[in-house]
């Protein structure tokens, strides 16, 4: 009986350890999924700055898709990390608005691979005005390593 009450509470123990730890956990988790995307994020971006400079239509266009593919990989990845239940009213608005993005995002896309540009541009419009409260939203919440691409 004392071997079974000891189990218990070291059972009971490390449960509100792993609760106290998750949210910690979860925002070092999509922290680092979002390190991983910034380096080829940026250097696309840094692409369509110099194609839309040099008025490069179509490295602009090609710049401009493999971003959105990357982007839309990578808030998959993130939207699939399960939240902790501590974290879940702060994050639900971010994810439903990733969400909206990434809907935006697969029809920019459509757009681009149907020669739509002017469609595309206004989805990609679109998009960035959903982009900035989101990147507001994402440091408030500690995941500033995901609110630090430009686009």
């Amino acid at each position: 009986m004392k071997r079974l009450a000891l189990i218990a509470i070291c059972a009971l123990l490390a449960a509100s350890a792993a609760t106290a730890a998750a949210p910690a956990a979860y925002r070092t988790n999509v922290n680092r999924i979002c390190r991983g995307y910034t380096p080829g994020l940026e250097k696309l971006a840094t692409q369509m700055d110099q194609a839309e400079t040099a008025g490069k239509q179509a490295a602009w266009s090609a710049a401009v898709v493999k971003f959105l593919n990357l982007s839309l990989q990578q808030n998959v990845r993130i939207e699939a990390v399960r939240v902790p239940t501590s974290l879940a009213p702060k994050m639900k608005p971010i994810l439903r608005r990733m969400t909206q993005i990434d809907g935006h995002t697969r029809l920019a896309l459509r757009d681009a691979k149907s020669g739509d540009t002017k469609a595309m541009i206004s989805e990609l419009l679109t998009i960035g005005g959903l982009r900035t409260p989101l990147n507001h939203a994402l440091t408030a919440a500690g995941l500033k390593d995901c609110a630090a691409i430009r686009a």
